[in-house]
């Protein structure tokens, strides 16, 4: 049992170490506005205020990182909305 635990505290720390590689950062709404920064042309104000609007019209009015997480989750499995 104790070499079940080490193996998973090793992957999830590779899974964070991965994460903070790629984002430079933990925070899921900051990889929410660099994927989308990444996919359109738009500068990172304007994507902010996307992002904000869209949490808007879900009835969110101040995202954490909980929900942040969630509909990055949600762009990974329905593929990233266009920001053109």
């Amino acid at each position: 049992m104790a070499r079940f635990a080490v193996i998973v505290a090793g992957l999830l720390l590779a899974a964070v170490i991965a994460t903070y590689a790629r984002y430079g950062s933990l925070d899921p709404c900051d990889w929410m506005v660099q994927d989308l920064a990444a996919r359109s042309d738009l500068p990172l104000v304007a994507v902010r205020l996307r992002i904000s609007g869209g949490f808007l019209l879900d009835g969110i009015t101040n995202p954490g990182p909980g929900d942040c997480l969630v509909k990055w989750w949600q762009w990974r499995r329905e593929g990233l909305p266009k920001a053109e």
